[in-house]
């Protein structure tokens, strides 16, 4: 009983329950992945860009496709959204996902000193993780937000979702539905997204 307690986290807003899974050992590669495709081409970025990539990408795929690119949770931080076991594993917070935090020790590279915030990828991404629809969102929010100024990015970053989250008590994660909502996502891509996200509730 204790495993499962630590194990699914139950939220409750606007009257609907959400579950928060796990991540699996599937969605942890693959995050590591994205992460390295995302160095491998803007040769090395600081992790604050490179969560807002992730972030930006992630969201567009939901509003087109009805698909998360990750199912890493983001939670509403003061600079903005940032998937959340990915940033623990990155920054070796006390609390992070410890297989995850290997695997990103092994595929990543810190800069030193006073540039510890800076990642190169010590190896190509496993493009086998990565659809191709995937790749074209990351292309995408690579273009648009890669060289974008610190400020305009957290300004940009800070849409309905993550101001509702931010000023929720809690963990402050951000809705997947809220997200595809500030993405542009139609009405009939929403209830999608909605039905699927009861449908993984109720099969978890």
């Amino acid at each position: 009983m204790p495993l499962l307690i630590h194990n699914i986290v139950v939220l409750l807003h606007n009257k609907r329950t959400f579950l928060l899974e796990i991540m699996t050992n599937f969605d942890k590669r693959k995050l590591v992945e994205l992460v390295l495709y995302i160095l491998n081409k803007t040769n090395g970025l600081d992790y604050y860009h490179v969560f807002k990539i992730i972030y930006f990408a992630n969201i567009s795929h939901l509003a087109k496709y009805g698909l998360r690119i990750t199912t890493d949770d983001f939670c509403a931080l003061p600079d903005g959204p940032v998937p959340s076991s990915l940033y623990d594993s990155i920054k070796k917070n006390r609390f992070c996902d410890k297989e995850l935090g290997e695997m990103i020790n092994k595929a990543i590279i810190k800069g030193n000193d006073d540039a510890e915030y800076f990642l190169l990828a010590s190896r190509t991404a496993n493009l086998d993780y990565l659809s191709e629809t995937e790749i074209e969102e990351l292309d995408k929010s690579i273009k648009e937000n890669a060289t974008m100024h610190y400020n305009d990015l957290k300004e940009k970053s800070h849409g309905r979702e993550w101001n509702r989250a931010f000023n929720s008590s809690g963990r402050k994660v951000m809705d997947v539905v809220g997200m595809a909502r500030d993405a542009a996502a139609s009405e009939a891509m929403i209830e999608y997204i909605t039905e699927e996200l009861e449908l993984e509730e109720f099969l978890a």
